[in-house]
């Protein structure tokens, strides 16, 4: 797999990134000092995985074993991005940071970024099997051998809803496809109750309201279609599932000003019953188990409807996230890997099953004794046993790494009055840029 944008990002970034590892590996300034293991990752917000997260890393520094993590994080996905881009065009990257895998971070890999973690996989079987299985698919490039991340977090995306707020408009079930999704909709509407908050402020929530219509449309050989280009953004089918966003915006299903409310108002939202469903990540139960108001057996998990039948049980979901580790010297690397493994062994995840009471993970572990697992986290279990199929964002089999950003960037114009029609020439206009 092999960027065609790579060319432009490399001559921004190879002249810095020797620079930053001439002097990492010679003990020069650019990388941390020594016995410092800087990490950045999104949990920097107040959810109770970021929490417990936190506490890891003090637990970690309290044991003063001659590495200090020193945390870099920052919660919103633009922000973090922006911020972990300008770092590798400086050479200044963390020494652990987390990406999402395929053509998100090839560039990197083609520019020596990114140390090989497969050696250090295989220097620890009961580490490297304790992973579930094909978690480490995004990290593998035919062009570069080697495996380039760590996995850290398994997701899926799921419909969250109240049940009395669905019950009070005539629905006794949640809705399995779309034609029922508007139905329940509009009757939430008529008694004047907003059916859902989307926060689409951050973009990357109708991006990934796309990524589910694809998958419920079309499964997953379209996400392949669609990075191969044997299926094009201004397709027709594609334009009508753009359609379909711009119509639940027109519509108020996700409220009167989706592009100016952000995501923490859009989980809160639900949490507090003022909303009746909420289409979000398996990461979002801890945070319902330990911040909804009210009685936890009101909230119930379902598949995200589907357009077509046949795709009933595909999702949006597998590795969402995974720890890259910065190519240093070999003292650094050890000390990067052992953070990683730190935050990514078994005895780590069964700690945040304990405290979560539940969620999804990436890791083989067992329950503690005597820790209870949620009802949320149980449903979702339920629905998983019978899925299919999984795929990340769609933009993340993209050869071309710019796609995420462009797609994101062209539905969230529909927000903005743009019609469908302009969104396909919008992405299939820099699908043409090489």
């Amino acid at each position: 797999m092999k960027s065609k944008g790579f060319r432009l990002l490399a001559a921004a970034l190879v002249p810095a990134v020797l620079g930053i590892m001439t002097a990492a590996c010679s003990g020069g300034s650019g990388g941390a000092r020594s016995g410092n293991v800087r990490i950045m990752t999104r949990w920097s917000d107040d959810a109770p995985y970021s929490v417990f997260w936190r506490g890891k890393i003090k637990e970690f520094n309290d044991q003063k074993n001659g590495v200090t993590i020193v945390d870099e994080s920052l919660s919103d996905e633009a922000s973090y991005l922006d911020k972990l881009r300008s770092s590798i065009a400086t050479g200044n990257q963390p020494e652990v940071f987390i990406e999402y895998g395929g053509s998100r971070i090839v560039d990197y890999v083609e520019a020596g970024i990114l140390l090989d973690v497969q050696p250090y996989l295989d220097a620890d079987p009961a580490w490297r099997d304790s992973f579930l299985d094909d978690l480490f698919d995004k990290w593998h490039f035919a062009d570069y051998p080697g495996t380039f991340g760590v996995p850290t977090q398994f997701y899926a995306v799921f419909l969250y809803y109240n049940k009395k707020m669905l019950a009070g408009a005539g629905f006794n079930e949640p809705p399995a496809d779309f034609d029922t999704w508007r139905r329940i909709c509009n009757a939430l509407l008529a008694k004047g109750q907003q059916p859902m908050t989307l926060g689409e402020k951050s973009n990357w929530r109708a991006g990934h309201f796309f990524n589910n219509l694809v998958m419920k449309s079309f499964g997953a050989q379209a996400v392949t279609n669609l990075a191969n280009r044997t299926l094009k953004y201004d397709d027709p089918r594609v334009l009508n599932l753009f359609t379909i966003i711009k119509e639940f915006n027109e519509k108020g299903y996700w409220g009167p000003n989706a592009v100016g409310v952000d995501v923490a108002t859009e989980d809160a939202d639900f949490l507090t019953n003022k909303v009746a469903m909420c289409f979000q990540g398996s990461w979002y139960i801890p945070q319902i188990i330990s911040d909804y108001e009210g009685d936890i057996s009101n909230i119930g998990v379902a598949r995200f409807p589907y357009i077509n039948s046949a795709y009933r049980d595909s999702y949006q979901g597998g590795t969402a996230e995974s720890y890259s580790v910065s190519k240093r010297g070999a003292a650094a690397n050890e000390a990067a890997i052992k953070v990683v493994k730190y935050f990514t062994n078994s005895d780590y995840w069964a700690a945040a099953e304990a405290y979560s009471k539940g969620g999804l993970y990436v890791s083989k572990f067992a329950t503690l004794p005597g820790v209870t697992i949620d009802p949320v986290t149980t449903a979702a279990k339920a629905l998983l046993a019978q899925a299919k199929e999984f795929r990340d964002d769609v933009q993340t089999y993209d050869p071309e790494s710019h796609m995420l950003d462009t797609v994101r960037a062209a539905v969230q114009g529909l927000f903005l009055g743009n019609a469908p029609e302009q969104a396909g020439r919008e992405i299939v206009a820099r699908e043409q840029i090489k």
